[in-house]
């Protein structure tokens, strides 16, 4: 949708914007987080609303921000933060191409910070007792311990920190598809996939929590920012 604030703009109030705007972003596009020169790039930049207009975003300087032109025509989102995020995920697309593979969770959750803790616990057989103090958080949790039919196993329902999950490539080896695009924009509108991620861990009362399926849902939350998820952990 075009912008009658910008179309109203004389050229050299619409420098003064980009500038300004510029100086705001700490002088680096707002997709690809690379710099931008303002000699060097003169004529090859767009400014564009970082919430779209059909979004209910305004037509107004403080939802304005400037890309290079090539990163904002080239875009996969309407959004410029969901366009940030999936710019970020190229560029670890990127990384791994020398290694001729594509991202996976574990590498998601590695660029985020996360896959580097064990939890600690305690198990009865019906409740399960842990902490996190590996991050600061000496509080103890407790949760019920069912059991699946089906199975035999032994599961729990948790949130946990991201610092604790991990990607288990050898019972599902995938990496990210390209349907991660759709799926960080649904959850970036708030509309929740309701399946949560399935993981398990060892019994013997200090485990990592390897993440088999969802990982999907998993790394497109996590690409968006998120610190903690809800799993259902299988306990072996």
């Amino acid at each position: 949708m075009a912008s009658l604030y910008l179309n109203r703009l004389k050229p050299a109030e619409r420098e003064a914007l980009i500038a300004s705007l510029h100086a705001n972003q700490m002088m680096i596009c707002f997709i690809c987080e690379q710099l931008i020169d303002l000699k060097v790039h003169a004529g090859k930049l767009d400014i564009d609303h970082v919430v779209p207009l059909s979004g209910g975003g305004k037509d107004d300087p403080v939802n304005f921000a400037v890309t290079h032109q090539s990163c904002n025509r080239s875009k996969q989102a309407t959004h410029l933060e969901v366009a940030r995020i999936l710019s970020r995920f190229e560029r670890l697309k990127e990384k791994l191409a020398s290694k001729n593979r594509n991202p996976n969770l574990g590498d998601v959750l590695e660029q985020a910070g996360g896959a580097n803790q064990k939890l600690g616990f305690s198990l009865s057989e019906d409740e399960l007792t842990y902490s996190f103090p590996e991050i600061g958080d000496n509080s103890l949790y407790r949760v019920p311990v069912y059991r699946d039919e089906l199975s035999g196993f032994r599961f729990f329902f948790a949130k946990l920190p991201i610092e604790f999950l991990a990607h288990d490539d050898h019972i599902n080896p995938r990496s990210i598809g390209a349907n991660i695009s759709r799926l960080v924009e649904e959850f970036h509108k708030k509309r929740p996939q309701l399946h949560v991620p399935l993981g398990w861990m060892n019994s013997d009362g200090k485990s990592a929590i390897h993440i088999f399926d969802g990982q999907h849902k998993a790394a497109a939350q996590i690409m968006l920012g998120a610190k903690a998820l809800p799993v259902r952990v299988f306990i072996d």
